[in-house]
């Protein structure tokens, strides 16, 4: 089945209209999805002002009638509000509702706890990059949650990118990796924009080559059949430049800062779903 074909008919409410909520919109009116079956609601008038202008869809007048209007429900917000937004909605769902949240953080049985009653739910971790329509997500299923369901959410999320099922166990991993990731890649980025710099080149040159470097590395990994490793040995000849920087990296223990960097992202993600 075709995403567009998953999506054919079906009214899509979107609670939440901050960046990602947007990005969402965005790629489903992009994939076909009619504008005038996608509803959207959020407390800032001036997000919902900006979603309007761009996509045109229309404008709930609040959560509950967003749920109204909708076969499935996307929670975009915070994750300190969700209880307060799911209680708000929870008796406008029934049996046939599909929830999907992007809530950072919230569990699946949380979130079921919230609505006190049985419930169609999807909880998935998304990324930056959805920003752009190159995100990658990860998503688990509910309990309650079906094959049928399972299609609709993937072809909501190949609009704005990858995804990837996966067990909810992994979720805190998934958020270390992919959720937490783009920091380090620009973090990365900035070092050698810095370096560059230092070294006498002008920053915006600087710049230019180091994105542009970015974005070609990361098109050669998405597409390339090769370990990464093995894509290392193809640009590092022996006794050359990259060999000797590689060196320094080795020497000064960049495998174990980015092993102990994620493992701590990964630490914090158990404890801030389990309230630490």
């Amino acid at each position: 089945m075709t995403a567009k074909a998953a999506l054919s008919g079906l009214k899509i409410g979107v609670i939440g209209a901050g960046n990602m909520g947007q990005a969402l919109v965005r790629g489903l009116v992009e994939k076909s999805v009619y504008p005038q079956n996608i509803s959207v609601f959020d407390i800032d008038r001036k997000k919902l002002d900006a979603v309007r202008k761009e996509a045109h869809v229309r404008i709930a007048k609040s959560n509950r009638q967003c749920v109204s209007l909708s076969d499935v429900i996307i929670l975009a917000v915070k994750p300190q509000i969700l209880r307060e937004v799911v209680e708000d909605i929870a008796s406008g769902t029934d049996k046939e509702s599909l929830v999907i949240s992007i809530a950072a953080g919230v569990s699946l049985a949380k979130i079921e706890s919230f609505f006190k009653k049985p419930v169609c739910l999807i909880r998935v971790m998304p990324n930056m990059p959805a920003l752009v329509g190159a995100g990658m997500s990860a998503f688990s299923l509910g309990k309650h949650a079906t094959a049928r369901h399972r299609k609709i959410a993937e072809a909501i999320l190949s609009a704005f990118g990858e995804y990837v099922p996966v067990p909810e166990k992994m979720l805190d991993l998934v958020t270390a990796v992919s959720g937490s990731g783009p920091a380090y890649f620009f973090l990365l980025a900035e070092k050698m924009i810095e370096a560059a710099y230092e070294l006498g080149m002008k920053v915006d040159i600087a710049k230019k080559l180091v994105y542009q470097t970015a974005f070609g590395s990361g098109r050669i990994l998405a597409d390339s059949q090769e370990d990464p490793e093995d894509l290392i040995e193809r640009v590092a000849s022996k006794g050359g430049t990259t060999e000797a920087a590689l060196k320094i990296f080795k020497k000064q223990g960049f495998g174990k800062v980015v092993h102990d960097a994620v493992r701590a992202a990964h630490r914090r993600s158990k404890e801030m779903r389990e309230g630490v």
